[in-house]
């Protein structure tokens, strides 16, 4: 089972499409910071990654305060203001683990230190791929993610919708 490490914004866009549970479906070890965890402050979001905490279907690291300065002073190319992307930066370089993001300077700065890096588009191929929702349901959710997340390239989305269909 691979390990990945994930931000907010993928959260949000899967809670956004409604594709949170197959995510947590797929093959992966899927883990987060606890500053992941502290951004999502609407109750019903909340709620729902509990849920996959409480479950152990999400593994969610914290930081001792010597690793919080480590991670606070983590240099940077990019300037990037929240601790939660520093933390899941630091832990992804710390593991040798792929990152999941949506976040332009964070997959930048990853892909720069020799990690891996996929986003919310990439999950929702997987989550097809892995036979977990069916190639129209893909479809969907795709519609719906680029309506959701206008940051989103529409051209890599077109792309798959037509290969979905």
């Amino acid at each position: 089972m691979k390990l990945f490490i994930t931000d907010t914004n993928v959260f949000f866009d899967l809670m956004n499409i409604e594709a949170l549970p197959e995510f947590f479906g797929l093959d992966f070890e899927i883990c987060t910071t606890d500053f992941v965890v502290n951004e999502i402050l609407r109750l019903e979001q909340a709620e729902q990654i509990q849920n996959f905490i409480r479950s152990k279907q999400l593994t969610v690291f914290s930081f001792s305060s010597d690793e919080i300065d480590k991670v606070v002073n983590l240099k940077t190319k990019r300037m990037m203001r929240r601790i939660a992307d520093k933390s899941v930066l630091w832990k992804a370089l710390q593991l040798k683990c792929p990152l999941l993001t949506g976040d332009k300077n964070l997959r930048n700065e990853a892909e720069e230190n020799g990690l891996e890096v996929h986003g919310s588009i990439w999950v929702v191929m997987k989550i097809v791929d892995a036979k977990l929702l069916s190639a129209e349901k893909g479809i969907e959710l795709y519609e719906k993610l680029r309506i959701v997340n206008d940051t989103l390239p529409k051209e890599e989305i077109e792309k798959l919708i037509k290969k979905l269909k």
